[in-house]
């Protein structure tokens, strides 16, 4: 946790093609820092990257940083096999680039104290972190009394909490799941040491197929199916095998130690044997279907570990890992249909959110999220006018963000409004000029104006931002 974030330092040159996209990177370290740089087509980017993300234990990504935003690379370098390769969700990209937002989201399990910038997407404070890797308040809490008087007691020991808390302390990095949906009025980062994670978010996972389909963050869902944990009456947890403030020396003994504390009993004493590696036959390294090329241990601890089936076809469901109140059931688990479908091109599942959020219209006046998810899919139905009824109100929720204002604006473009879009997304470049769905709606709604030379003009501000030219013959 101490390298989940740092400094971009020097990493080995190296370029290639990616043969979907048929795009070339290169990345050059120079006195000036790590340069990426792509080539597509007539176009070349170029940009420095400003950190670097991961331990490196399999690999290590990167983040660009442009007037105070920060924008994900396409590229990262997989340690294990010393190879530079697109980063993970950009393998059937058609056009990567470096213009994927990073939010406050993406950076709660990676850095300590990200510092956003209020009402934005991706623009953070100078600097934009308090502190880069993760601290000790990230489990303990809030460190103030055990520094005013550091003795047993003075601070939150994971260990000794509960069920549901004890375990959310892991379960804020280590349980992605399909997707999260904060509660109303909360982000993934208000979450505390001592509460459960439902108290701030739900997690849901995907049902309906096969469990051993791993992910990269997917290691307290794994740990769940396995006997052990099964069996164990809840007191099986991470902290049960792991120490987070020491990488063991010696990793196949320690992990062996750990199991037999357990199953020392129930074993011949050839399978006991001090030089048997317990993780490497029980929990072996599998591809992880996000995770590109690298390879993660398999936490469901199988008696019989056999190379698992590929997922099963078909779109899955979604389930509550932990449910949230009784009040935010419906309503989070909509949310999370209708924006997990849309991501995924699932429309039987974003309908059936949709459904769900229309009968509770009524109680979601003030809902910000929830109003855009029902604007999101009538505007994904054709139905721009309805749209706009809902983006206008959750625009009004908060009136500054300029995600909003493309929403709002899009929705007008399609019913025919171009004047009242042009409005809109004229406000949405000026309060995020980087902003990429901004800018191209924009100018699409200047083209269908007849304004091309203006069009032209908003997408050559934003391209000369992002250091993006035109190769010359």
């Amino acid at each position: 946790m101490a390298r989940s974030l740092a400094p971009a330092t020097n990493i080995p040159d190296g370029s290639f093609t990616h043969t979907p996209s048929s795009t070339r990177f290169t990345v050059r370290s120079t006195s000036d820092g790590i340069w990426q740089s792509l080539e597509h087509g007539n176009e070349t980017e170029a940009l420095t990257a400003a950190y670097a993300i991961g331990s490196g234990n399999h690999a290590i990504g990167y983040l660009v940083e442009i007037d105070h935003h920060l924008f994900q690379s396409p590229l990262s370098y997989y340690t294990v096999r010393k190879l530079w390769d697109v980063a993970p969700g950009y393998e059937q990209s058609s056009a990567p680039d470096f213009s994927r937002p990073v939010t406050p989201e993406c950076l709660a399990c990676h850095s300590d104290q990200p510092r956003p910038a209020p009402n934005t997407l991706n623009t953070f404070q100078s600097p934009p972190f308090g502190a880069m890797a993760i601290s000790c308040d990230r489990c303990h809490g809030s460190s103030e009394a055990h520094l005013k008087k550091p003795v047993p007691g003075s601070i939150l020991n994971p260990a000794k909490l509960n069920g549901a808390a004890r375990d959310s302390i892991c379960e804020q990095c280590h349980l992605a799941g399909e997707i999260r949906i904060p509660n109303p009025g909360r982000t993934l980062a208000d979450f505390h040491p001592g509460e459960r994670t439902e108290d701030v978010f739900t997690v849901y996972v995907a049902t309906g197929i096969n469990p051993r389909g791993l992910k990269v963050i997917s290691h307290s869902e794994q740990l769940a199916l396995s006997t052990c944990a099964r069996q164990s009456d809840g007191k099986l947890w991470c902290g049960t095998c792991h120490d987070p403030h020491e990488k063991p020396l010696q990793p196949a003994a320690y992990y062996r130690e750990r199991c037999l504390s357990c199953h020392a009993s129930t074993l011949s004493d050839a399978h006991a044997a001090p030089k048997q590696d317990c993780v490497a036959c029980h929990m072996p390294r599998l591809p992880a279907r996000d995770g590109g090329h690298t390879v993660f241990t398999d936490h469901r601890i199988a008696r019989h570990p056999e190379i698992p089936p590929p997922p099963t076809p078909g779109a899955p469901g979604l389930r509550a890992w932990r449910e949230p109140e009784p009040t935010l059931r419906e309503r989070n688990l909509a949310l999370a249909l209708v924006t997990h479908g849309l991501e995924n091109s699932l429309s039987d599942e974003a309908i059936r959110g949709y459904r769900m959020l229309n009968r509770m219209e009524p109680q979601l006046s003030n809902d910000a999220a929830a109003l855009t998810a029902l604007g999101s899919v009538l505007l994904t139905a054709k139905q721009p006018r309805e749209a706009e009824i809902r983006f206008e109100r959750a625009l009004t929720r908060r009136p500054d963000y300029a995600p909003y204002e493309v929403n709002l604006g899009n929705a007008l473009l399609e019913a025919g409004e171009t004047t009242g879009a042009l409005r809109h997304l004229e406000r949405a470049a000026a309060l995020d000029p980087l902003l990429q769905q901004a800018v191209y709606s924009l100018a699409r709604a200047y083209r269908r104006q007849g304004d091309a030379a203006h069009a032209a003009s908003v997408v050559d501000r934003y391209r000369a931002a992002m250091n993006i030219t035109m190769k010359t013959k």
